[in-house]
């Protein structure tokens, strides 16, 4: 359908699409392209922007060293960047920029000390696996933004301490017998 002459239009398409519509567009949709004209938006002796050179520079990117300007400007672990730059940091894969990894050490004690309890004979291996990691792991804290305490790590080594308790009285009194 061919965009209309006027900027609103009453029961416009009817003999295009068969159903009638009121148009309502913008001005510049209208506007012949040959009139419209960009003034420089800078002073004599400013430095322009590498992507935009009508706008002036407002930061330096800290990875390529460009001159950019406020649209071109993000903030990317403390650095000032430019969204071309950024995306080559973003893209890089196990070349100086490495993403945000957290093992979740709390999960794996935990889990250790759960997880086998449906083969308990396995609880030999994994219990003191288990208090091992909630000893050394204790002082790395919570293993996540939304994790705020160390409730995991306390269940685990309650668990493992119970699970080895187990094996040292099955051990020593159930052999004896």
């Amino acid at each position: 359908m061919p965009v209309p002459n006027l900027p609103f239009v009453k029961n416009y398409g009817g003999a295009h699409v068969g159903a009638n519509h009121d148009v309502q567009l913008f001005p510049a949709i209208l506007r012949e392209s040959a009139k419209v004209k960009i003034d420089p938006l800078i002073e004599e002796g400013t430095t322009t922007c590498f992507f935009h050179e009508k706008l002036p520079a407002s930061a330096v990117c800290e990875v390529s060293g460009r001159m950019i300007c406020d649209l071109c400007k993000t903030e990317w672990k403390g650095q000032t960047v430019s969204f071309e730059a950024l995306q080559s940091l973003v893209g890089q894969k196990g070349k100086g920029v490495k993403g945000e990894v957290v093992t979740k050490w709390d999960s794996i004690a935990l889990a250790l000390a759960l997880l086998p309890l449906v083969m308990w004979f396995t609880t030999i291996v994994t219990a003191p696996v288990a208090l091992g990691i909630c000893i050394w792991k204790w002082r790395a804290g919570p293993t996540s933004v939304l994790r705020k305490s160390r409730w995991r790590y306390v269940l685990a080594g309650l668990i493992a301490t119970m699970e080895i308790a187990f094996w040292m009285w099955f051990l020593i009194w159930g052999m004896h017998r």
